[in-house]
């Protein structure tokens, strides 16, 4: 049995190591071990990588695996971690909407100014709405490109928050996808 006691780095931020990566994976030198994301921050663990390597893992407390993180590499192998794709659920905020339609009580000089000002205030609200929504349920997140991204246990689990988002359908779309999942630092853990 392997014993790895450290992470060596990752191969998506380490450009020597993702060169070494794409030299293991031409070699066919290339081992991955699949976790799930439950199992990112166990430090004692016996996993067997996709090509039977027996490995014990004796990492220090707080370590938290990442999809890409090398724990072995010598002149035979490499072998990394990949996480298990999940499904998700994924919101995005319209940024492109027009602003609903304020009775101004008859002032047509009302300026484009305010209207952005009250759009803009619109769509404030919609982030806390939405901000409150998920955290109320205590969903690990991720931010990525204008989206939100946060796990989800089946697709039905959309009407939910459909029904729960109602009073914005027309501030937010939410569709579901399934891949690699790992929270943004500080989002990943909730708990009152």
């Amino acid at each position: 049995m392997l014993t790895v006691t450290t992470i060596i780095g990752n191969v998506k931020n380490n450009l020597d190591l993702n060169q070494k990566y794409k030299e293991s994976l031409n070699k066919n030198t290339l081992e991955t071990i699949t976790i799930q994301r439950s199992e990112t921050e166990k430090v004692r663990m016996r996993k067997v990588s996709d090509k039977e390597t027996d490995v014990g893992f004796i990492l220090p407390s707080r370590t938290h695996l990442r999809d890409g993180d090398v724990v072995f590499l010598d002149d035979t192998k490499m072998i990394i971690i990949k996480l298990s794709p999940e499904l998700v659920a994924i919101l995005n905020i319209k940024k492109n909407i027009a602003p609903p339609h304020k009775d101004d009580g008859g002032d047509s000089n009302k300026s484009n100014h305010d209207h952005d000002h009250d759009h803009d205030h619109d769509l404030t609200n919609v982030a806390i709405k939405v901000g409150h929504t998920i955290g109320n349920l205590h969903r690990p997140l991720k931010i990525s490109d204008g989206n939100i991204i946060f796990p989800i246990q089946t697709p039905d689990e959309i009407n939910l928050f459909l029904r729960l988002l109602s009073g914005l359908k027309d501030y937010v779309e939410i569709r579901t996808e399934t891949l690699i999942f790992e929270p943004d630092q500080g989002f990943d853990i909730h708990a009152h």
